[in-house]
């Protein structure tokens, strides 16, 4: 049975980059639509998938995203 995982993302803190959204092997990362009150649009988890990988916060470089592993 493949391992599941949850992130979450700092959308506040977040300056759109997007690496986490490229390095993503899942693909279940996206830029929003909606901006944050410094005008960056975050990254979200919009669909289920996430292996719990950690890949996405290794690339942060503001070290904003929190894996949990099931």
């Amino acid at each position: 049975m493949p391992s599941s995982g949850k992130i979450e993302i700092n959308g506040e803190l977040c300056k759109s980059c997007g690496l986490c959204v490229e390095f993503c092997p899942k693909k279940v990362l996206r830029i929003s639509g909606h901006y944050n009150d410094k005008g960056y649009y975050p990254a979200e988890q919009f669909c289920e998938g996430c292996t719990g990988c950690g890949m996405c916060a290794v690339v942060c470089p503001e070290a904003i995203i929190e894996v949990w592993r099931d």
